[in-house]
């Protein structure tokens, strides 16, 4: 006579049990995989924004000044009349991009077709990981934007996460947008002896992610508006000026990211702040709204505010 040995399987509690416990694994394992990979995109950022500030030390070392925040010639009102180019345009023969820097006619607008090559090419230095809604190109608009609709397209241009830190004024305004108190303004350059405050206490370059309004590596386009981009329901937010495209002021709240924020603000999804890179090539956190006075203070260039660590 055969005997036959039945095998003992799992209960469905035991299943169930068993998978209550991978669920339970998986739930204490995600946010320490997303904080890895966050800590990760973080340096990727910070990589960049060093790369950025070498870029302009080399410059400096060149020329004995930082590049103009951008160029333009200013029409009977004081707007931007082209060509627009900016800082970091202007600094790309100094960051390992001497044929891009060719492929640019400087004395040609922006937005001319002589440029169009040069303007739709994409930098990954200028590209911060973390900013998911980042898109490689987007479609300038003119001033005829308002804050609920798009303007006239005038061309595309390449993206980017990083904008000139042009102090605490508004880059939009006539004279002001000439005689900013920051790193970066308009025509004008701003050399090492000019930060009486210190190179290692003055913002140089911040972020801005494109949730809040688009960057780009170029410059100013003549005519350009800015608008708001994710964050249009918000009240009081309106576009600003072509200047936005590339420089960013600290506002009139608490910030970076301050709530509500405008199209010329500094804006990051990195948890708790931004990443800024200070004039000196060192690259920082700022916490998410740090007092308005703190942020002022270290975004100008020659305030003679004195700021402990400690408030940043």
């Amino acid at each position: 006579m055969r005997l036959f040995r039945s095998g003992r399987g799992f209960t469905l509690i035991e299943l169930l049990v068993v998978i209550a416990i991978i669920a339970v694994l998986i739930s204490l394992l995600l946010p320490a995989v997303q904080a890895a990979r966050e800590s990760a995109r973080r340096m990727h950022c910070s990589n960049n924004l060093k790369q950025i500030g070498i870029s302009l030390h080399n410059y400096h070392e060149s020329l004995n000044s930082f590049p103009p925040g951008w160029i333009s010639r200013s029409d009977s009102s004081g707007e931007n009349a082209g060509p627009g180019w900016c800082w970091s345009a202007l600094s790309l023969p100094f960051c390992e991009q001497s044929a891009l820097y060719s492929a640019i006619n400087i004395n040609r607008p922006v937005e001319s077709p002589d440029n169009l090559t040069a303007r739709r090419t994409s930098l990954s230095i200028c590209c911060c990981p973390t900013d998911a809604y980042l898109q490689p190109t987007f479609t300038v608009v003119d001033a005829t934007t308002s804050s609920t609709s798009l303007g006239t397209p005038i061309c595309d241009v390449s993206s980017s996460n990083y904008v000139g830190v042009f102090g605490t004024g508004d880059p939009s305004d006539f004279p002001g947008r000439d005689f900013g108190n920051g790193s970066f303004f308009r025509n004008r350059s701003v050399s090492l002896r000019d930060y009486l405050d210190g190179t290692s206490n003055t913002l140089a370059v911040g972020e801005r992610s494109q949730n809040l309004s688009r960057a780009t590596w170029t410059g100013a386009v003549t005519g350009a508006a800015v608008p708001i981009t994710n964050l249009q329901s918000e009240e009081g937010l309106d576009p600003e000026g072509g200047d936005a495209l590339v420089v960013a002021h600290t506002g009139e709240i608490d910030g970076p990211n301050a709530i509500p924020a405008h199209a010329d603000q500094f804006w990051a999804l990195h948890p708790g702040g931004a990443m800024f890179l200070y004039a000196d090539g060192s690259v920082r956190l700022i916490k998410s709204r740090r007092p308005l006075s703190v942020f002022q203070a270290l975004a100008t260039r020659a305030g003679g505010e004195v700021v402990s660590d400690s408030d940043y």
